[in-house]
């Protein structure tokens, strides 16, 4: 998931998840769009005049380690040194041309990485992309509540592509249907019982829409506690009239049942011209892993 620019006309021009620029790239992305905060790594030192140049700016500075909400794979990385938490396993669900994975191997130094991209044309690109790093594993499916083939809906953006036509970003902004394509699509229950995985440490999910099956497909693994961290994309606290999915509030209640509790949300962008619009991402953790 590069942080995007706020998109001209609605349409996504960049990748959505927030973690993968660097700190430095993420500043100059915040200079140039006039924004109000600078995230910065943890090891970086500022002197006094560097903080008065970026006050001249606009700017204010913050620790990622300062507090929970600014930066996610910090936040993950604090947790799970607090718990003794190792990150073995990463799994990417709609992993797309794989910018977020590739700052999972970045991140998380000693996981294996999982990326589930069921679109035969960008999971070849994916491949192409990260094919060679050992410790990454792409599987050209979906995931979802289901076992089988289901329609994936495209669009020209493939950033937005999902297995519904009715996801927020796409009805918002009038995006149309380019074309439907028939994809392969399991659960993360089947598929971890299938390749015998005990235990999942993140779970990254966005899948347009689509994030609360997959949800409901992981109910077996999220009963046995064996997923530590859930990062997922959402639109609005409350389901939208007209659309599918995007929802916090539902995939807060799912989760919750389960002993996940929510630790922080990380916008990416607000679209203000017409009605409001968000794209953000909340993360949960669940303590009681056995």
């Amino acid at each position: 998931m590069d942080t995007p620019d706020v998109p001209s006309q609605g349409r996504k021009s960049h990748p959505k998840s927030t973690p993968s620029r660097t700190a430095h790239q993420r500043t100059s992305s915040y200079s140039r769009q006039g924004a109000v905060a600078v995230i910065c790594a943890p090891h970086w030192a500022h002197s006094s005049q560097e903080q008065r140049i970026l006050a001249r700016q606009g700017l204010v500075l913050f620790r990622a380690t300062s507090k929970f909400g600014l930066e996610p794979w910090a936040d993950i990385n604090r947790l799970a040194n607090d718990w003794n938490y190792p990150i073995a396993i990463f799994i990417d669900v709609g992993a797309n041309e794989g910018d977020t994975a590739d700052t999972a191997l970045h991140q998380f130094p000693e996981a294996r990485v999982i990326c589930f991209e069921p679109h035969p044309v960008i999971f070849s690109a994916l491949m192409r992309r990260m094919g060679d790093e050992p410790r990454f594993q792409g599987v050209n499916s979906a995931l979802g509540s289901e076992v089988g083939e289901v329609e994936m809906f495209e669009y020209d953006n493939s950033k937005i592509n999902s297995l519904t036509d009715e996801a927020q970003y796409a009805v918002r902004f009038g995006e149309k249907v380019r074309c439907i394509t028939g994809v392969q699509c399991t659960t993360l229950d089947a598929y971890c019982a299938q390749s015998k995985i005990k235990r999942i440490d993140v779970l990254k999910i966005d899948t347009e829409g689509f994030d609360f099956k997959v949800l409901r497909g992981s109910s077996v693994m999220l009963q046995k506690h064996a997923i530590k961290f859930v990062y997922v994309e959402f639109n609005d606290l409350q389901p939208r009239e007209g659309t599918f999915g995007g929802a916090l509030m539902r995939i807060d209640a799912l989760l919750r049942r389960h002993g996940y509790r929510f630790v922080a949300s990380y916008n990416d962008y607000i679209v203000t011209d017409g009605e409001m619009f968000s794209v953000s991402n909340a993360l949960f953790a669940c303590r009681l892993l056995q």
